[in-house]
C-alpha cells in the first residue's frame, strides 16, 4: 500500500509539475494573445487614419478636378474673345484701309488705286505679298 501511495504521490507531483508548466504555458499564450490583440487594435486604428486620409484625398482630388473643369472652361472662352478680337482687328484694319483708300482717290481722281492691297507690301519698287 506503501508503495501504492508513494506511486500516487509522485503522480500528483508529477501532475502538479505539469498543471504548473501548462499554467506558465497558457499565461505566455495569454501575454501573447493580449500583445496581438493590441497590434490589432493600432492597426486598426492605421487603417482607419489612412482611410481618413484616402477619403481627403479622394476629395481633394474631386475639387482639383473641378477646377482644371473650371480653368478649361475659362480657357476655352478666352480663346474665344482672343480670337474675337483678332477678327475684329482685322475688320477694323480693313476698315481703315478702305477709308484711306476713299480718301486718296477724293484727293486725287485721277489715280488708279485698284492695284493696292491690304496684304502687300512695297519691296524694291513693287507691290509684293508680304513674306
Amino acid at each position: 500500500m506503501l508503495h501504492k501511495y508513494e506511486t500516487l504521490e509522485k503522480q500528483f507531483q508529477d501532475s502538479m509539475k505539469d498543471g504548473e508548466k501548462y499554467k506558465h504555458q497558457a499565461t505566455a499564450f495569454e501575454e501573447r494573445v493580449e500583445g496581438l490583440l493590441q497590434d490589432k487594435t493600432k492597426d486598426e486604428k492605421a487603417a482607419a487614419d489612412l482611410e481618413k486620409e484616402k477619403t481627403n484625398w479622394a476629395s481633394e482630388k474631386g475639387d482639383f478636378e473641378k477646377k482644371v473643369g473650371d480653368l478649361e472652361g475659362e480657357l476655352a472662352r478666352t480663346k474665344e474673345e482672343v480670337e474675337s478680337g483678332k477678327m475684329a482687328m482685322v475688320s477694323q484694319f480693313e476698315d481703315g484701309f478702305e477709308r484711306a483708300k476713299s480718301q486718296v482717290a477724293f484727293l486725287f481722281p485721277e489715280l488708279d488705286l485698284s492695284v493696292l492691297d491690304s496684304l502687300k507690301i512695297v519691296q524694291e519698287g513693287e507691290l509684293v505679298d508680304e513674306p
